[in-house]
């Protein structure tokens, strides 16, 4: 049967940008596909950030999947290592309908023997370039006041190529009376009993539940929200909401 991709596209303005979006419940796959049909992209998490903070009627609020991937590297014992733009992802090198169907069996993505070195070396490339960030396994705190000067969230929620700072989300999450937003990602015993490197995605929740990022758990193939975006840029001086 073929999957669902209908979904109703809007759009905003948000600082000098004019974004166009589109919000789907189904599993990340068919989400991918429906976002790619209306020529959106599944949201990062520094734009998903910048449209709470900038777009002002807290439209993009609830939680959502994002774009990054979160890798379990097991070489020299397991380290968590994220992508903010999911490069893992998208370079081929995995099947996002392979990851999808592992989560339906309650399985981790593990990376196929075949694409581990190609895996590795892209890992190290960004991580060299500073593109990738390194998380703690298990729960982590951060500050608001400290976003920026936390490499893990300041890389996380800012964008060089828009103009996105991370400074924007924080004052945001200030101004929602929030002290700290919280990490979750799978604990170094578990992940190192998969002995093999295995992908998940980043998600990030917001208002209604509580703000955390998190990067563990088999829930891809299930029929949660995510965020599809096209960020065009309109004016110097800015949009007005």
């Amino acid at each position: 049967m073929m999957p669902n991709l209908e979904m109703q596209v809007n759009k905003t303005n948000a600082g000098i940008y004019t974004v166009t979006y589109g919000r789907k419940e189904a599993p990340l796959d068919v989400q991918a596909a429906a976002f790619a049909a209306n020529h959106l992209d599944i949201i990062s998490p520094a734009q998903l950030g910048f449209l709470r903070a900038k777009e002002g009627k807290g439209t993009f609020n609830p939680y959502s999947r994002t774009v990054a991937d979160v890798f379990y590297d097991d070489r020299d014992g397991t380290q968590v290592v994220i992508a903010p733009d999911g490069a893992i992802s998208r370079s081929g090198q995995v099947s996002i309908a392979d990851l999808v169907d592992a989560h339906r069996h309650g399985k981790e993505y593990v990376i196929p023997k075949d694409q581990r070195d190609l895996v590795y070396a892209m890992v190290d490339e960004m991580i060299n370039k500073g593109i990738a960030v390194i998380a703690n396994p298990g729960q982590t705190y951060v500050n608001t006041s400290d976003l920026v000067q936390v490499e893990l969230t300041s890389n996380l929620f800012s964008d060089k190529s828009l103009g996105i700072n991370a400074q924007d989300y924080a004052n945001w999450l200030q101004s929602q009376g929030r002290e700290a937003i919280s990490f979750f990602m799978d604990g170094k015993d578990y992940s190192q009993a998969q002995k093999s490197p295995y992908l998940n995605k980043l998600r990030v929740y917001g208002p209604g539940v509580d703000f955390v990022v998190v990067g563990n758990g088999r829930v891809l193939g299930n029929n949660f929200g995510a965020f599809g975006v096209r960020f065009e840029k309109t004016a110097e001086g800015g949009a007005k909401n």
